[in-house]
Parts: structure tokens; sequence; C-alpha cells
């Protein structure tokens, strides 16, 4: 299966440092690359992983969070999915397995902030998804987003999980008022929270000549939901649509760290869509989230990505 993706990032015009991060890994073993693209010929038939994060904390500990917590989700995410590929694999497993890495990645991060005191109360969201047996299996955890475009439609994928829309829900805000609330950007769970932590699940069916975008709150705070989704019906390639949508955020004011990844799916492999299919979100099947396995330190992960004992 070939998937054709891109990905950008850029501190914005106010912020003086970048704390998103972002990564794409083919979970084939490989040590993941923060930042940067290593390209494969196909897509791992366990999966392609993509993913951002947006770090907070001051200093360069935000940009720390990101990506301390990235790497430990794909390393934990190979080492309890990818490195096991079998015919018989399940699709309870890929959810434990996720939610299983966003513990471990929640708990790098805490334990970071733990160890240097300039870092403390650090923290990122996570917005990843596994494209794996046909669908996107994706994971939530704060206010980046994962969106579907599917002609002619842009469908939002992930629910931010801040104040205000916990205030929505409890009939305090109207969607409308939400949308300049002073508290919007205001998150209710984060990784390196010493508190458990509560992801989001879910799962679409993909179709051929779909395009999975991940971004943080630096493109779609300032990017209308209407103008990405006028962006990625151009038809453009995934490194010239996430192009257009940098200019545009950055003329908008830039106010934030911008981060995104396009993954555009037209593999045949993928059935063509039928007549005007809705995309439907479908939540996993009641789960426990699996103990997190964890293998000691990060370089004790990094030795099992290069098959060291």
């Amino acid at each position: 299966m070939l998937i054709d993706y891109a990905a950008i990032t850029h501190q914005g015009r106010v912020r003086k440092n970048n704390e998103d991060a972002y990564l794409v890994s083919a979970m084939d073993g490989e040590e993941p690359l923060v930042n940067q693209l290593r390209r494969a010929s196909k897509v791992c038939h366990m999966g392609l992983l993509a993913a951002v994060a947006d770090g907070m904390g001051g200093a360069a500990a935000g940009e720390v969070a990101s990506r301390e917590g990235l790497a430990s989700l794909t390393m934990y995410l190979f080492g309890h999915w990818g490195r096991f590929p079998s015919p018989q694999a399940k699709e309870e497993d890929l959810y434990r397995a996720l939610l299983g890495a966003a513990d471990c990645a929640s708990a790098a991060v805490l334990r970071y902030s733990d160890d240097d005191r300039t870092a403390r109360g650090m923290g990122s969201t996570l917005t990843a998804a596994v494209i794996w047996n046909g669908h996107a299996h994706f994971i939530q955890v704060g206010d980046s987003r994962a969106y579907l475009y599917r002609k002619p439609e842009l469908i939002q994928l992930t629910t931010d999980q801040t104040l205000v829309n916990e205030m929505i829900a409890s009939g305090y805000l109207t969607p409308e008022q939400a949308k300049t609330h002073p508290q919007r950007s205001m998150i209710t769970q984060a990784l390196g929270s010493p508190q458990p932590l509560k992801a989001e699940l879910g799962k679409v069916p993909l179709r051929r000549g779909d395009r999975l975008l991940l971004c943080s709150d630096g493109l779609h705070g300032e990017v209308s939901d209407d103008q990405l989704r006028d962006f990625l019906a151009l038809g453009y390639s995934p490194r010239r649509t996430l192009e257009l949508m940098l200019e545009v955020a950055l003329e908008h004011g830039g106010r934030d760290n911008i981060t995104a990844v396009l993954l555009a799916l037209d593999d045949p492999a993928f059935p063509l869509p039928v007549g005007s299919e809705d995309v439907v979100v479908i939540p996993p099947p009641p789960l426990e989230a699996a103990p997190s396995k964890r293998i000691g330190l990060l370089s004790k992960l990094r030795r099992l990505f290069k098959g060291q004992p």
C-alpha cells in the first residue's frame, strides 16, 4: 500500500520557539525521527503512524515534551504492535496498544518534568492515527485535531478536550460563544499530567481519494474549516497543500506554532467511495486500558529498536 504524505512545522509570528512536533513512522523497527520524514517505498502491513503534538511549559520545556512524547509513543507502538506482525492481528490489540502508548508517552513527559526543576508542569497534546486494515484508528489527547476530507466534505474526526467544550456540553456556552472565549485554548487532558490520562479513541473507514489531516491549533485556530476544505479540494500534492495552509495561517496572525501532517490515500488498495456515503466515526468497543509494560528508560527502548537486548 502506497501513501503519499507531507508534513510542515513553523514557529509562527509571535512565539520565540517552536514547541510543536510531528512524526510519521512505518512502525518497521527504525528509530523514530521527530520533525523529519523518512521516505518508505510502501507502508508496513502493520500500518503507518502519523502524529502531531503541541508542547507547553515555557522556555524549552514544551519542545522537549512534544518530542519526548512522540518518540515514546512510537517506540511503545512498535514494541507492542508493530514488532508482532500476524495475520490474526486484532483491532482490539491495536486500540490497547494505542492506549498503552499514550500512557507511556505521558509518563515519559512527567518523568522528564520531575527530573528537571526548570521543566516542572510541562505537557503536550497528542493526536495520532494508525492507518491499518482499511481504517484510520486515532487517539486524541488535548486540542490538536484530526480531519478527514472526502469530496466535497471536511469532517473533524476528533473532539477537542478543552474547558470550553465541557462548558458547551454543560450548557454554559454556545458554540459561537466558545469561539471567542478567553479560555478557549485551555485543555483538560495532556501528556505529562500526574492524573490518569483520559484519551479518546475512534476509527473511520477510508476510501480512495481521502485526505487525512492532523494539525495543531496553530493551524486550525487561524484557518477556518471552510478554508481547509477549499485547499484540500484543489487536489494539489500534500506538500503544496500544506504550504498554502501555512501561508494563510501566517497571514491571519500566526499567533501560535503551526504544525500539520497530510496523508493522501490514493492507493488502489482503498475502495472507492460509494455515492454520497457519509463519514462515520466509529467508537471502539469497551476496553480496559492495558497496563503499560514500560521497558525502563528511553535508552532501553532505543536499544530494542536497534535489535539489542
